[in-house]
Protein backbone atom coordinates (compact mmCIF):
# COMPACT_ATOMS: atom_id res chain seq x y z
CA UNK A 1 0.00 0.00 0.00
CA UNK A 2 1.41 3.37 -0.94
CA UNK A 3 1.88 5.97 1.79
CA UNK A 4 1.59 9.80 0.90
CA UNK A 5 3.57 12.32 3.56
CA UNK A 6 2.84 16.34 2.85
CA UNK A 7 6.37 17.93 3.30
CA UNK A 8 6.90 20.33 6.00
CA UNK A 9 8.50 23.61 4.42
CA UNK A 10 9.49 26.79 7.68
CA UNK A 11 6.47 28.27 8.01
CA UNK A 12 6.33 32.50 8.80
CA UNK A 13 9.00 34.02 6.16
CA UNK A 14 6.47 35.83 4.69
CA UNK A 15 6.06 37.50 8.02
CA UNK A 16 9.69 37.89 8.32
CA UNK A 17 10.01 39.42 4.55
CA UNK A 18 7.37 42.04 4.71
CA UNK A 19 8.41 43.21 8.24
CA UNK A 20 12.18 43.41 6.72
CA UNK A 21 10.86 45.27 3.52
CA UNK A 22 8.69 47.59 6.39
CA UNK A 23 11.91 48.45 7.93
CA UNK A 24 13.94 49.33 5.39
CA UNK A 25 10.77 51.45 3.48
CA UNK A 26 10.36 53.37 7.57
CA UNK A 27 14.05 53.81 7.40
CA UNK A 28 14.10 55.55 3.58
CA UNK A 29 10.96 57.32 4.73
CA UNK A 30 12.81 58.58 8.07
CA UNK A 31 15.97 59.34 6.04
CA UNK A 32 14.25 61.65 2.90
CA UNK A 33 12.10 63.18 5.70
CA UNK A 34 15.58 64.39 7.60
CA UNK A 35 16.87 65.14 4.60
CA UNK A 36 14.36 67.86 3.46
CA UNK A 37 13.92 68.86 6.97
CA UNK A 38 17.78 69.83 6.79
CA UNK A 39 17.22 71.14 3.02
CA UNK A 40 14.24 73.33 4.24
CA UNK A 41 16.22 74.96 6.92
CA UNK A 42 19.55 75.25 4.65
CA UNK A 43 16.69 77.37 2.28
CA UNK A 44 15.51 79.37 5.52
CA UNK A 45 18.66 79.95 6.50
CA UNK A 46 20.24 81.21 3.17
CA UNK A 47 17.23 82.98 3.17
CA UNK A 48 17.68 85.15 6.40
CA UNK A 49 21.26 85.32 5.94
CA UNK A 50 20.67 87.18 2.17
CA UNK A 51 18.05 89.37 3.76
CA UNK A 52 20.27 90.35 6.37
CA UNK A 53 22.35 91.43 3.92
CA UNK A 54 20.12 93.19 2.11
CA UNK A 55 19.23 94.59 5.76
CA UNK A 56 22.81 96.32 5.88
CA UNK A 57 23.29 98.01 2.23
CA UNK A 58 19.82 99.73 3.32
CA UNK A 59 21.31 100.94 6.33
CA UNK A 60 24.33 102.19 4.05
CA UNK A 61 22.23 103.50 1.66
CA UNK A 62 19.99 105.08 4.36
CA UNK A 63 23.42 106.48 5.99
CA UNK A 64 24.17 108.00 2.27
CA UNK A 65 21.23 109.74 1.89
CA UNK A 66 21.39 111.44 5.28
CA UNK A 67 25.40 112.27 4.01
CA UNK A 68 24.54 113.93 0.91
CA UNK A 69 22.19 116.26 3.17
CA UNK A 70 24.98 117.08 5.82
CA UNK A 71 27.75 115.69 4.36
CA UNK A 72 29.95 116.57 8.00
CA UNK A 73 27.11 114.32 9.85
CA UNK A 74 28.86 111.67 11.92
CA UNK A 75 26.22 109.53 14.00
CA UNK A 76 24.89 106.16 15.73
CA UNK A 77 21.62 103.95 15.10
CA UNK A 78 21.03 100.99 16.90
CA UNK A 79 18.31 98.07 16.40
CA UNK A 80 16.28 99.66 13.98
CA UNK A 81 13.39 97.66 12.93
CA UNK A 82 13.36 96.92 9.15
CA UNK A 83 11.63 93.99 7.36
CA UNK A 84 11.42 91.30 9.42
CA UNK A 85 14.37 92.03 11.05
CA UNK A 86 16.81 94.99 12.88
CA UNK A 87 20.07 96.90 11.69
CA UNK A 88 22.48 99.40 13.39
CA UNK A 89 24.45 101.67 11.23
CA UNK A 90 27.71 104.07 12.82
CA UNK A 91 28.83 106.95 11.24
CA UNK A 92 32.20 108.07 11.53
CA UNK A 93 35.10 110.35 10.38
CA UNK A 94 38.30 109.12 8.71
CA UNK A 95 41.80 110.24 9.60
CA UNK A 96 44.41 111.76 6.58
CA UNK A 97 42.29 113.70 4.54
CA UNK A 98 42.56 117.48 4.92
CA UNK A 99 38.82 117.78 3.63
CA UNK A 100 37.80 115.52 6.24
CA UNK A 101 34.54 114.09 3.89
CA UNK A 102 35.77 110.67 4.11
CA UNK A 103 33.29 108.84 6.36
CA UNK A 104 33.53 105.01 7.88
CA UNK A 105 30.09 103.45 7.86
CA UNK A 106 29.49 100.32 9.73
CA UNK A 107 26.30 98.74 9.33
CA UNK A 108 25.17 95.26 10.77
CA UNK A 109 21.67 93.90 10.17
CA UNK A 110 19.93 90.69 11.94
CA UNK A 111 17.49 88.57 10.99
CA UNK A 112 15.91 85.49 13.01
CA UNK A 113 15.97 82.16 11.93
CA UNK A 114 14.77 79.02 13.56
CA UNK A 115 18.16 77.59 16.05
CA UNK A 116 19.88 80.61 15.50
CA UNK A 117 20.13 84.68 13.77
CA UNK A 118 21.25 85.30 10.73
CA UNK A 119 23.76 88.25 10.94
CA UNK A 120 25.27 90.60 8.49
CA UNK A 121 27.95 92.98 8.39
CA UNK A 122 29.51 95.84 5.97
CA UNK A 123 32.05 98.25 6.28
CA UNK A 124 32.68 100.84 4.03
CA UNK A 125 34.18 104.07 3.37
CA UNK A 126 32.21 106.75 1.61
CA UNK A 127 33.71 109.72 0.42
CA UNK A 128 32.65 112.64 -2.44
CA UNK A 129 35.26 111.81 -4.90
CA UNK A 130 35.64 109.12 -7.91
CA UNK A 131 38.63 107.51 -7.43
CA UNK A 132 41.35 108.75 -9.88
CA UNK A 133 43.78 105.91 -9.25
CA UNK A 134 42.08 103.84 -11.63
CA UNK A 135 44.67 104.64 -15.15
CA UNK A 136 47.81 103.68 -15.73
CA UNK A 137 48.43 107.70 -17.27
CA UNK A 138 45.60 109.88 -17.90
CA UNK A 139 45.68 113.61 -19.44
CA UNK A 140 42.89 115.56 -17.76
CA UNK A 141 43.64 118.75 -20.43
CA UNK A 142 40.76 118.58 -23.66
CA UNK A 143 41.84 119.21 -27.09
CA UNK A 144 42.26 123.37 -27.98
CA UNK A 145 44.43 123.63 -25.00
CA UNK A 146 47.67 125.35 -26.72
CA UNK A 147 50.91 123.17 -26.32
CA UNK A 148 54.70 124.49 -26.66
CA UNK A 149 56.00 123.29 -30.36
CA UNK A 150 59.19 121.66 -28.33
CA UNK A 151 59.21 120.23 -25.16
CA UNK A 152 62.07 119.96 -22.81
CA UNK A 153 64.41 120.81 -25.43
CA UNK A 154 64.02 116.89 -27.09
CA UNK A 155 62.33 117.91 -30.00
CA UNK A 156 59.05 116.38 -29.77
CA UNK A 157 56.65 118.10 -31.75
CA UNK A 158 53.54 118.47 -29.08
CA UNK A 159 50.08 119.84 -31.28
CA UNK A 160 47.44 118.19 -30.13
CA UNK A 161 49.22 115.28 -28.46
CA UNK A 162 47.15 115.38 -24.18
CA UNK A 163 48.69 111.74 -23.79
CA UNK A 164 51.60 110.72 -25.68
CA UNK A 165 53.42 106.91 -25.29
CA UNK A 166 56.56 106.88 -27.08
CA UNK A 167 58.00 103.81 -29.18
CA UNK A 168 58.53 100.31 -27.99
CA UNK A 169 56.82 101.74 -24.67
CA UNK A 170 54.97 98.82 -22.54
CA UNK A 171 51.83 99.73 -20.39
CA UNK A 172 50.30 96.61 -18.30
CA UNK A 173 49.27 96.50 -14.54
CA UNK A 174 50.13 94.39 -11.64
CA UNK A 175 48.69 94.45 -7.71
CA UNK A 176 51.24 94.79 -5.31
CA UNK A 177 49.58 93.37 -2.28
CA UNK A 178 50.50 90.40 -4.26
CA UNK A 179 54.28 91.31 -4.35
CA UNK A 180 56.33 93.38 -6.88
CA UNK A 181 55.88 93.67 -10.28
CA UNK A 182 56.76 90.34 -12.24
CA UNK A 183 55.97 90.01 -15.94
CA UNK A 184 54.92 86.51 -15.17
CA UNK A 185 54.31 85.96 -12.05
CA UNK A 186 52.23 89.34 -11.06
CA UNK A 187 51.31 91.10 -14.05
CA UNK A 188 47.88 92.05 -15.87
CA UNK A 189 46.03 93.70 -18.42
CA UNK A 190 44.57 96.89 -16.94
CA UNK A 191 46.84 99.21 -17.86
CA UNK A 192 44.31 101.67 -18.98
CA UNK A 193 45.35 104.73 -20.34
CA UNK A 194 43.36 107.87 -21.35
CA UNK A 195 42.81 111.59 -22.13
CA UNK A 196 40.24 114.13 -22.21
CA UNK A 197 41.66 114.58 -25.95
CA UNK A 198 43.91 113.11 -28.32
CA UNK A 199 45.99 109.48 -27.62
CA UNK A 200 48.74 109.07 -29.58
CA UNK A 201 50.48 105.77 -29.05
CA UNK A 202 53.92 105.26 -31.37
CA UNK A 203 55.40 102.29 -33.02
CA UNK A 204 55.67 98.85 -31.33
CA UNK A 205 54.47 99.62 -28.09
CA UNK A 206 52.72 96.96 -26.18
CA UNK A 207 48.95 98.10 -24.06
CA UNK A 208 47.44 95.92 -21.72
CA UNK A 209 44.35 97.46 -21.35
CA UNK A 210 41.82 100.05 -22.74
CA UNK A 211 42.40 103.33 -24.76
CA UNK A 212 40.29 106.12 -24.41
CA UNK A 213 40.18 109.34 -25.57
CA UNK A 214 38.19 112.35 -25.76
CA UNK A 215 39.08 112.73 -29.12
CA UNK A 216 40.82 110.94 -31.46
CA UNK A 217 43.20 107.90 -31.19
CA UNK A 218 46.58 107.94 -33.31
CA UNK A 219 48.34 104.53 -33.18
CA UNK A 220 52.02 103.82 -35.38
CA UNK A 221 52.89 100.56 -36.38
CA UNK A 222 52.88 97.18 -34.50
CA UNK A 223 51.15 98.70 -31.88
CA UNK A 224 49.08 96.46 -29.91
CA UNK A 225 45.78 96.89 -27.52
CA UNK A 226 45.14 94.25 -25.48
CA UNK A 227 41.44 95.64 -24.08
CA UNK A 228 39.01 98.46 -25.77
CA UNK A 229 39.80 101.54 -27.82
CA UNK A 230 37.01 104.05 -27.78
CA UNK A 231 37.42 107.20 -29.66
CA UNK A 232 35.27 110.85 -28.91
CA UNK A 233 34.18 109.23 -25.63
CA UNK A 234 33.04 111.26 -22.70
CA UNK A 235 35.00 113.58 -20.68
CA UNK A 236 36.40 112.06 -17.40
CA UNK A 237 35.95 114.54 -14.46
CA UNK A 238 38.75 114.84 -11.48
CA UNK A 239 38.46 116.36 -8.03
CA UNK A 240 40.28 119.57 -7.77
CA UNK A 241 42.96 119.58 -5.37
CA UNK A 242 44.67 123.05 -4.22
CA UNK A 243 48.28 121.76 -3.18
CA UNK A 244 48.96 124.93 -1.22
CA UNK A 245 50.51 128.07 -1.17
CA UNK A 246 52.96 128.33 1.50
CA UNK A 247 56.22 125.24 1.44
CA UNK A 248 55.83 124.58 4.67
CA UNK A 249 59.26 122.63 4.13
CA UNK A 250 61.00 124.51 1.83
CA UNK A 251 62.24 122.45 -0.94
CA UNK A 252 63.92 119.65 -1.45
CA UNK A 253 67.08 119.35 -3.86
CA UNK A 254 69.47 116.29 -3.93
CA UNK A 255 72.38 116.25 -5.92
CA UNK A 256 74.64 113.94 -7.79
CA UNK A 257 73.79 110.21 -6.57
CA UNK A 258 72.29 111.47 -2.81
CA UNK A 259 69.92 109.51 -1.30
CA UNK A 260 66.92 110.35 1.54
CA UNK A 261 64.67 109.05 3.50
CA UNK A 262 61.16 110.70 4.16
CA UNK A 263 59.43 108.77 7.35
CA UNK A 264 55.80 108.50 7.47
CA UNK A 265 53.84 111.67 7.18
CA UNK A 266 52.82 114.95 4.87
CA UNK A 267 55.10 117.32 3.44
CA UNK A 268 54.63 121.02 1.72
CA UNK A 269 57.47 122.02 -0.33
CA UNK A 270 58.34 124.66 -2.99
CA UNK A 271 59.92 122.40 -5.35
CA UNK A 272 61.93 118.85 -6.28
CA UNK A 273 64.88 119.78 -8.42
CA UNK A 274 66.90 116.19 -8.40
CA UNK A 275 70.55 115.66 -9.93
CA UNK A 276 72.02 112.59 -11.95
CA UNK A 277 71.77 109.47 -9.58
CA UNK A 278 69.58 110.81 -6.71
CA UNK A 279 66.84 109.11 -4.73
CA UNK A 280 64.26 109.59 -2.48
CA UNK A 281 62.71 106.77 -0.70
CA UNK A 282 59.98 106.78 2.08
CA UNK A 283 59.14 104.53 5.25
CA UNK A 284 55.07 104.64 5.50
CA UNK A 285 52.75 106.28 3.81
CA UNK A 286 54.00 109.71 2.48
CA UNK A 287 52.17 112.80 0.75
CA UNK A 288 54.08 114.81 -1.13
CA UNK A 289 52.90 118.55 -1.48
CA UNK A 290 54.59 120.19 -4.47
CA UNK A 291 52.99 124.10 -4.14
CA UNK A 292 55.19 126.00 -6.11
CA UNK A 293 56.54 128.72 -7.66
CA UNK A 294 58.56 127.02 -10.01
CA UNK A 295 62.39 126.11 -9.89
CA UNK A 296 64.44 129.36 -9.49
CA UNK A 297 65.50 130.46 -12.89
CA UNK A 298 63.56 127.51 -14.63
CA UNK A 299 61.61 129.60 -17.66
CA UNK A 300 59.68 126.56 -18.64
CA UNK A 301 58.02 126.72 -14.90
CA UNK A 302 58.94 122.88 -13.62
CA UNK A 303 58.10 122.47 -10.09
CA UNK A 304 59.53 118.80 -10.11
CA UNK A 305 63.25 118.83 -12.57
CA UNK A 306 64.29 115.44 -12.13
CA UNK A 307 67.80 114.39 -13.86
CA UNK A 308 68.83 111.61 -15.46
CA UNK A 309 68.35 107.49 -13.75
CA UNK A 310 66.68 109.57 -10.31
CA UNK A 311 64.69 107.15 -8.53
CA UNK A 312 61.33 108.42 -6.38
CA UNK A 313 59.23 106.14 -3.64
CA UNK A 314 60.01 102.66 -2.72
CA UNK A 315 58.00 99.56 -2.78
CA UNK A 316 55.18 99.22 -2.77
CA UNK A 317 54.03 102.40 -4.62
CA UNK A 318 50.91 102.71 -2.96
CA UNK A 319 52.78 104.77 0.03
CA UNK A 320 54.07 107.42 -1.97
CA UNK A 321 51.46 110.24 -2.98
CA UNK A 322 52.93 112.83 -5.05
CA UNK A 323 50.12 115.84 -5.40
CA UNK A 324 51.47 118.88 -7.56
CA UNK A 325 49.15 121.72 -9.56
CA UNK A 326 45.91 120.38 -9.65
CA UNK A 327 43.77 123.57 -9.01
CA UNK A 328 43.23 126.84 -11.52
CA UNK A 329 42.46 127.94 -14.84
CA UNK A 330 43.83 125.46 -17.55
CA UNK A 331 46.19 128.34 -18.87
CA UNK A 332 47.77 128.42 -15.09
CA UNK A 333 49.68 125.11 -15.40
CA UNK A 334 53.02 123.76 -13.53
CA UNK A 335 55.66 121.01 -15.30
CA UNK A 336 56.90 118.07 -13.98
CA UNK A 337 59.83 116.22 -15.64
CA UNK A 338 62.12 113.34 -15.44
CA UNK A 339 64.92 112.57 -17.20
CA UNK A 340 66.15 109.12 -18.31
CA UNK A 341 65.85 105.75 -16.83
CA UNK A 342 63.31 106.86 -13.93
CA UNK A 343 62.06 104.56 -11.44
CA UNK A 344 59.04 106.02 -9.88
CA UNK A 345 57.08 104.14 -7.30
CA UNK A 346 53.82 106.17 -5.97
CA UNK A 347 51.35 107.92 -7.90
CA UNK A 348 51.25 111.39 -9.50
CA UNK A 349 48.55 113.39 -9.38
CA UNK A 350 48.58 116.83 -11.10
CA UNK A 351 45.50 117.69 -13.24
CA UNK A 352 47.52 120.95 -14.31
CA UNK A 353 50.58 120.18 -14.46
CA UNK A 354 52.68 118.99 -18.12
CA UNK A 355 54.07 115.64 -17.42
CA UNK A 356 57.15 114.83 -19.16
CA UNK A 357 58.81 111.46 -18.46
CA UNK A 358 62.15 110.68 -20.12
CA UNK A 359 63.08 107.42 -22.12
CA UNK A 360 63.56 103.81 -20.77
CA UNK A 361 61.75 104.83 -17.59
CA UNK A 362 59.56 102.80 -15.45
CA UNK A 363 56.72 103.46 -13.28
CA UNK A 364 54.92 101.33 -10.82
CA UNK A 365 51.81 103.41 -10.07
CA UNK A 366 50.07 105.85 -12.12
CA UNK A 367 50.53 109.03 -13.47
CA UNK A 368 47.42 111.87 -14.14
CA UNK A 369 48.67 115.07 -15.87
CA UNK A 370 47.46 118.00 -17.67
CA UNK A 371 49.54 116.32 -20.45
CA UNK A 372 51.27 113.25 -20.27
CA UNK A 373 54.16 112.61 -22.38
CA UNK A 374 56.46 109.49 -22.42
CA UNK A 375 59.09 109.16 -24.38
CA UNK A 376 60.50 105.87 -26.14
CA UNK A 377 61.11 102.78 -24.16
CA UNK A 378 59.13 103.89 -21.08
CA UNK A 379 57.03 100.93 -19.35
CA UNK A 380 53.85 102.20 -17.16
CA UNK A 381 52.70 99.37 -14.69
CA UNK A 382 49.57 100.29 -13.00
CA UNK A 383 49.09 99.25 -9.13
CA UNK A 384 45.80 97.75 -8.94
CA UNK A 385 46.15 98.68 -5.47
CA UNK A 386 46.18 101.86 -6.15
CA UNK A 387 42.95 101.78 -7.02
CA UNK A 388 40.82 102.56 -3.95
CA UNK A 389 43.04 105.48 -2.81
CA UNK A 390 41.31 108.56 -2.39
CA UNK A 391 41.84 112.28 -3.50
CA UNK A 392 41.18 115.09 -0.42
CA UNK A 393 38.47 117.09 -2.23
CA UNK A 394 35.34 119.36 -1.84
CA UNK A 395 32.66 118.04 -4.11
CA UNK A 396 29.68 117.61 -2.11
CA UNK A 397 27.42 115.91 -5.35
CA UNK A 398 28.05 112.30 -5.15
CA UNK A 399 29.71 109.40 -2.79
CA UNK A 400 31.38 106.48 -3.93
CA UNK A 401 31.37 103.36 -2.11
CA UNK A 402 34.64 100.84 -0.79
CA UNK A 403 33.64 98.31 1.10
CA UNK A 404 33.97 94.44 3.03
CA UNK A 405 31.21 92.48 4.16
CA UNK A 406 30.30 88.94 5.96
CA UNK A 407 27.61 87.53 7.24
CA UNK A 408 26.76 84.03 8.88
CA UNK A 409 24.12 82.51 11.18
CA UNK A 410 24.96 82.74 14.93
CA UNK A 411 23.40 79.66 16.68
CA UNK A 412 21.03 80.52 19.47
Amino acid sequence: MCTFEISRQPRGAALVIVMLVTAVLLLAGMSFMTISSTETQIALNERASAQAQLLAEAAIHKAIARLRLNAELAYEETNIPLGGGTFSIKVSTVAGCTSNSARLLVATASVPVTGGTAKAEIRTTVDQVSYPYRWAAFASVPNGILHDDVYEGVGVDRTDKELWLGSTGVVDSFDSGGGAYDPVGNSGVRGNIGANGDVTVDFNTDVKGDIKAGDAIFEGVGVTVTGSKTANSASQSFPEVTPGTTAKDGFLNLTNGKTTNLSAGTYYYQYLDFKDGASLTVSGPVTIYVTGPSIPGDASGRVVRLESNVTLGSEPGTQLRLITKSDGAPGEFARFSAGSGFRFYGSLYGTNTDVYIGASSQIFGSLIGRTVMMDAGTKVHFDQAMSTQEVCHNDPKKFSIRRGTWREIIPN
